[in-house]
């Protein structure tokens, strides 16, 4: 089968139109800001690029080829950058040049004053075309990162193995989508949902999006926790989980299993099912040389409880931290990174899908961007984790909510006690 390659249209397109005619066009020649400027006086130095995902080699020697910059590119896993990350930090030593920048890391990294604001060392042709994506990333009226992962929750299904098991489209509801799970089972697919419940971070974001899409929010707009309300749906969220072990829709040992795992037991064509991805993963599902399902993967509207239910943004970026030795051809290398063409090839091979509006409106004329109807209608249901954005404290919350929810999934706690330990905790954290 050929890999499904759609046009995004409707809302989505009109906003990222109207994005890239705000910006005079977007940023293609964006070499010619703050980099292009440096660029005599970048020649010859090497930089440290610290972010979790892999960079093919040949790209990374265009950049040399175009600055004289080398790049020392450091691949470890989403968890491990991030715990690297807050050591280096708090000891005010030297990591990288370009590092890794999470949404979650805003109300944190930038309190603390471990990176530089970007709005000074960034073309600003760059930062308007990011300016969709980049408020993640704004702190006191300064942007900290330049997005380069137009990340949000959706999920994504193997057709052929619904076609086997007789369903005809993807589950709207939570209910429907336990149904689909059976009627997986009894084609064969011996566990049907890969749903990462690790002691990490891609082990909590399920239970993020659950909770999104039973209609309800973790905190107040006070940060207050409402998730240990038995009727709450942080509550039902967590308890769907725990079911799902123990109906077999997921493997046993999904609770000691990673995002990056889960989906690779999806392309493997282990499941049929994972719950939350993110679009950037199509292509790489699609892919023959990184697939076992090529042509097969489709992506899916979140369910939720009448219907397709609610989801959230989590888009990275890059940033210089403080301790950066050279912080212009850094700079050089994030504008590098956000040229339409760049962007593009980085989507297809790492499957990160781009920020800048125009590189969206360019991948979406094209017909490159894989699932693009299912991104369109996904998008009105996207909304943020935090209302009142992430507190400084979310990395200690997710780090407490690691522990607690893998010891319910496990059955070693109660989904009340863990859920009770974990507002207490979240609570004295908010005093």
């Amino acid at each position: 089968m050929n890999r499904p390659k759609r046009f995004i249209t409707g809302i989505a397109l009109a906003l990222l139109a109207s994005a890239a005619a705000a910006c005079g066009g977007g940023s293609s020649s964006s070499t010619s800001g703050s980099s292009g400027a440096a660029s005599e006086s970048i020649k010859g130095q090497s930089i440290t690029v610290l972010v979790p995902y892999k960079m093919p080699q040949k790209l990374l020697d265009q950049f040399t080829a175009e600055t004289g910059v080398k790049v020392d590119y450091v691949v470890t896993g989403w968890d491990a950058t991030h715990n690297k990350l807050l050591v280096a930090n708090e000891a005010k030593s030297y990591i990288a040049d370009v590092a890794e920048f999470d949404w979650s890391f805003t109300g944190q990294f930038a309190g603390a004053q471990w990176v530089e604001p970007l709005d000074n060392l960034i073309s600003p042709s760059v930062l308007n075309d990011l300016k969709n994506t980049d408020a993640a990333f704004v702190s006191g009226g300064k942007t900290y990162a330049a997005c380069y992962s137009n990340d949000f929750r959706v999920s994504m299904y193997n057709t052929k193995l619904f076609a086997k098991a007789g369903i005809t489209e993807f589950p709207k509801t939570l209910d429907e989508l336990g149904q689909a799970a059976e009627k997986l089972k009894a084609s064969g697919v011996q566990y049907p949902l890969s749903i990462p419940m690790a002691a990490t971070e891609g082990g909590v974001t399920p239970w993020y999006l659950l909770t999104l899409a039973q209609g309800g929010q973790l905190f107040d707009e006070n940060l207050n926790p409402t998730f240990q309300d038995p009727e709450s749906a942080g509550y039902k969220a967590l308890q769907w989980e725990v079911d799902a072990v123990k109906k077999g829709w997921v493997s046993p040992g999904s609770v000691s299993m990673d995002d990056s795992v889960a989906f690779n037991k999806f392309t493997a064509g282990e499941t049929a099912i994972v719950l939350a991805t993110g679009p950037g993963n199509m292509p790489t599902a699609n892919d023959p040389s990184q697939s076992s399902i090529a042509g097969d993967a489709a992506m899916g509207l979140v369910p939720g409880v009448d219907g397709p239910g609610g989801s959230f943004g989590l888009p990275e970026g890059l940033s210089i931290p403080v301790t950066a030795k050279h912080k212009a051809a850094a700079a050089a290398f994030i504008e590098w990174w956000e040229r339409p063409e760049n962007a593009i090839e980085i989507y297809k091979t790492q499957g990160s899908l781009p920020c800048g509006a125009s590189t969206l409106k360019q991948l979406a004329d094209s017909g490159q961007l894989q699932g693009g109807d299912i991104v369109n209608q996904e998008l009105p249901h996207v909304g943020p984790l935090f209302t009142a954005g992430a507190p400084i404290w979310y990395s200690q919350f997710s780090s407490d909510a690691q522990g607690l929810l893998n010891s319910a999934v496990k059955g070693e706690t109660s989904v009340a006690d863990a859920l009770n330990q974990l507002a207490d905790k979240a609570s004295a954290r908010n005093s």
